[in-house]
């Protein structure tokens, strides 16, 4: 990202800002609340539009006016405060969004979900509702979701802010285990201490 302005009515959230994550990375974009890092990054995402400045995936320009932009260019997003269909299952969630899913079976869905959460300790039971799960396993099915619109660039927002202490030590772990998967991780957080533990 270079060069990104954002305002809003009677303020600047990002002035001329210059961002860089690489792939097999964890990027921590630290700062206090109210410091831009959430506009900075659904800009990345497609949520918001920057007044100035450009994208830059691998070194080409690319422009993302959605999410599903970002989803079609490798980035995936987990927000502060998810979006999930509370009624349904696991695997109904990880499908809705995706045009794809409409051919495959949710079996397949199913399949996809057990091998996520086994190839990166994302435990989750892909038949059960969301509501029936604690805000952890509700936060690694919006992970399995990013990951199954095939994220290679995963933003997570303050993820650590509705874990519990061994949630978040079980967090940690899976985003050391995407670096070594050469995945490019930013992880928002105003926490020093979760900086130093994690990137």
């Amino acid at each position: 990202m270079k060069g990104i302005v954002k305002r809003f009515p009677g303020v600047i959230a990002n002035d001329h800002v210059d961002f860089e994550v690489k792939a097999g990375e964890i990027h921590a974009l630290l700062g206090e609340n109210g410091a831009g890092k959430t506009t900075l990054m659904n800009i990345l995402y497609g949520i918001y539009q920057a007044d100035e400045g450009q994208i830059y995936i691998k070194g080409e320009p690319v422009e993302i006016k959605s999410p599903r932009d970002a989803i079609r260019h490798g980035i995936g997003m987990v927000h502060q405060h998810f979006k999930l269909v509370y009624r349904h299952t696991v695997a109904e969630n990880v499908a809705l969004g995706f045009a794809r899913s409409f051919i495959n079976p949710i079996e397949e869905v199913r399949r996809k979900i057990l091998e996520f959460s086994e190839r990166y300790g994302l435990k989750v039971n892909p038949d059960a509702r969301i509501w029936e799960l604690s805000a952890g396993e509700q936060q690694r099915v919006e992970i399995i979701k990013a990951l199954y619109g095939g994220a290679e660039v995963l933003i997570l927002d303050e993820p650590t802010s509705v874990l519990t202490p061994s949630e978040t030590r079980e967090l940690f772990k899976t985003l050391k285990e995407m670096k070594a998967e050469n995945k490019a991780i930013i992880f928002i957080t105003h926490k020093l201490d979760e900086v130093f533990e994690v990137s």
